[in-house]
């Protein structure tokens, strides 16, 4: 292997940028990426540079800093998904930085959970812990402080060590003031790592998802519905012809088993904003934000929906209990913004499905509900009629993950109105 991508996270004043110089061998007026010693975020864009050494074309790109103290926190999940136009056959390791001498609090281990949001559980998968400030080890072992590293690993706590285990124990300690010959070592540590991880994944090489900002989408990967009313199944798993708990026509009865007949969209490899609902008995659903939920005491009735965006505290959505399945109303107590992974919207037939326990529509406002259900007719009566040659028409396609005439039926509903 004599060309290596590797992708550098973590948070900011962890050494990034001073480890990316360390691995290209760049150091002096010749530094690939600007540090700061002030400990302030200098990496506001993601970045690649590249160099040749030990034999090996090395590409290293950097990322701004995790929960940084000056980038809002969606811009820095924006820049860090760009990585995807420098790399797009992927990259051979994840490497999470992180400073020696510190201790693992819950500060790291909340940036940790960010990470994750963003890579999944490819990030232990691809993941490499750098520890830098390995100068700083020396000073302590020299001092008598320390007769070992893995005296200061077991002096953290234990998610840290979880950390380590689920990465399998693969880790380096940089010391990023070393030049030359006194540099190769760690430097070939780093490469028996990355090798071990493509070794274990096949040779394939990891690619980033995708940051994407849209209002009428879906559920994110690991929302849940209950398949045959019973079991509960993660929306990245949900098939075509599975049969889930949805909603009866009056709103009054137990709840309904409808058929998944269509996804509008499936998408693992992004991360989205949602917007999160919290129930007062403690249902807690994710949506995006011009996705249609059954909203008002009678909503259910009445067929009422408004956009995720429009709810707010004090309202009453409805939602199912495993047990007793009658939608039945609930206060709504707190609503909240986060991101999430994946994008999925499965469509029943009647229009409607339970999302994590709370009665929803199928539909989104990308085209207004009763307008998009007559639309789908013909689709419907065709998996009636013909469920495998639906399925592969309905088949989510691209990057995007959508079928591509549901753009097409987009663009010219827009058109017509």
């Amino acid at each position: 292997m004599s060309e290596l991508t590797v992708v550098m996270v973590g948070k900011t004043g962890h050494g990034k940028s001073c480890l990316g110089n360390s691995i290209l061998g760049r150091y002096g007026r010749e530094k690939a990426f600007t540090d700061s010693p002030m400990g302030s975020s200098t990496t506001k864009t993601s970045m690649k540079e590249s160099a040749m050494i030990d034999g090996i074309r090395f590409h290293v790109i950097d990322t701004p800093g995790v929960m940084d103290t000056d980038a809002e926190g969606k811009k820095t999940l924006g820049e860090i998904s760009k990585c995807r136009e420098f790399c797009p056959n992927g990259v051979n390791a994840v490497l999470l930085v992180i400073p020696f001498g510190q201790k693992f609090t819950k500060e790291e281990e909340t940036s940790i959970g960010h990470l994750k949001t963003l890579f999944g559980d490819d990030l232990f998968k691809y993941g490499i812990v750098i520890f830098t400030h390995g100068d700083k080890f020396d000073e302590a072992k020299e001092d008598g402080q320390l007769n070992h590293f893995n005296e200061y690993l077991h002096s953290q706590p234990p998610y840290f060590n979880d950390v380590l285990q689920k990465v399998g124990r693969r880790y380096v300690l940089f010391n990023n003031k070393l030049r030359g010959d006194a540099a190769k070592p760690q430097r070939l540590q780093l490469v028996e790592h990355i090798r071990a991880v493509m070794g274990n994944v096949g040779q394939v090489a990891y690619k980033i998802p995708e940051y994407v900002n849209t209002a009428g989408a879906c559920f994110h990967a690991t929302s849940t519905v209950l398949i045959d009313g019973k079991h509960p199944e993660k929306m990245a798993s949900l098939q075509l012809g599975n049969k889930v708990l949805s909603i009866p026509d009056d709103g009054i009865a137990p709840a309904i088993l409808d058929t998944v007949y269509f996804f509008s969209h499936a998408a693992d490899d992004v991360i989205a904003p949602f917007v999160r609902i919290t129930t007062a008995g403690g249902k807690t659903l994710h949506l995006s934000e011009g996705h249609y939920i059954y909203a008002g005491r009678d909503a259910l009735k009445t067929g009422a929906l408004v956009t995720a965006r429009e709810v707010k505290v004090g309202d009453v959505v409805h939602v199912v209990d495993a047990e007793d399945q009658t939608p039945h109303p609930e206060e709504v107590m707190e609503v909240k913004t986060e991101i999430k992974r994946g994008l999925y919207c499965p469509h029943t037939l009647g229009g409607s499905l339970v999302v994590d326990g709370v009665c929803v529509s199928t539909y989104t406002e990308m085209i207004p509900p009763t307008v998009a259900h007559g639309l789908l007719w013909p689709v419907r009566v065709l998996y009636r009629i013909a469920p495998e040659v639906a399925g592969k028409i309905a088949q989510p396609q691209g990057e995007k993950g959508m079928p591509t005439w549901l753009g097409w039926l987009h663009d010219c509903y827009t058109a017509w109105v």
